[in-house]
């Protein structure tokens, strides 16, 4: 289970954001990534929902993969921004400073892949609904999602467990932030509603993190 009051303190500080956050989940975050970056085909053309500091855009291009990405907070952007310089990486990776509300200007039938983790459970439903159905519009017919994020354990003693973990660290996100989590109830079940076909589901860390890959059918 992640901490995700170490996330929201340290989005104020992007350049060791990913250091920190490494060494809080005892590399589990940056594992999600690899494994994300394992299931895109290499030389496709990608979006990523919420690169946060380009981590893990940054290891699809050393796939040989072209990212867009976008992020709500405008100090991921930026830092992004200066990693593409640093990295050498601008004719590959390009990056927008905005919500999932904007992938509606977003090209239709352009990407073969949209991935996302660790943003779809800091989304209200009906946010997630509208990024699924825009990723669907957006990809083209054939492409692939892939999502990792934090879902609701099938086992009753799992979510007990879970509840009890969260209670003090979601007290104190809000108190820091703001803000909050929800794990997911239903991750495949919901892109799956939203046109997909459930390629694979991998549940890990006591059944309350799940990576989805789906498929977009052939119209």
């Amino acid at each position: 289970m992640f901490s995700y009051v170490f996330m929201k303190i340290l989005e104020g500080r992007p350049r060791s954001y990913d250091r920190r956050m490494d060494k809080a989940s005892r590399g589990r975050v940056r594992e999600i990534k690899e494994s994300v970056a394992q299931e895109v085909p290499q030389d496709a053309m990608v979006l990523e929902i919420g690169c946060g500091t380009g981590e893990l855009a940054a290891m699809l291009t050393r796939r040989g993969v072209l990212v867009d990405a976008f992020d709500a907070s405008a100090a991921m952007v930026d830092f992004v921004r200066e990693r593409i310089a640093e990295e050498g990486i601008d004719t590959r990776l390009t990056v927008r400073h905005m919500g999932v509300d904007g992938m509606d200007s977003l090209p239709s039938s352009h990407y073969d892949a949209v991935v996302s983790t660790l943003v779809f459970s800091e989304l209200t439903a009906d946010e997630r609904v509208y990024a699924l159905k825009h990723a669907a519009r957006i990809l083209k017919p054939g492409a692939h999602l892939v999502i990792a994020d934090e879902v609701v354990p099938r086992k009753a003693s799992a979510r007990i467990l879970q509840a009890a973990v969260r209670a003090p660290m979601l007290a104190a996100t809000y108190l820091v932030s703001r803000a909050s989590t929800r794990p997911i109830a239903d991750l495949a079940g919901e892109i799956a509603e939203a046109g997909f076909r459930i390629d694979k589901e991998v549940r890990n860390h006591g059944d309350a993190f799940s990576l989805v890959k789906a498929t977009l059918p052939e119209r």
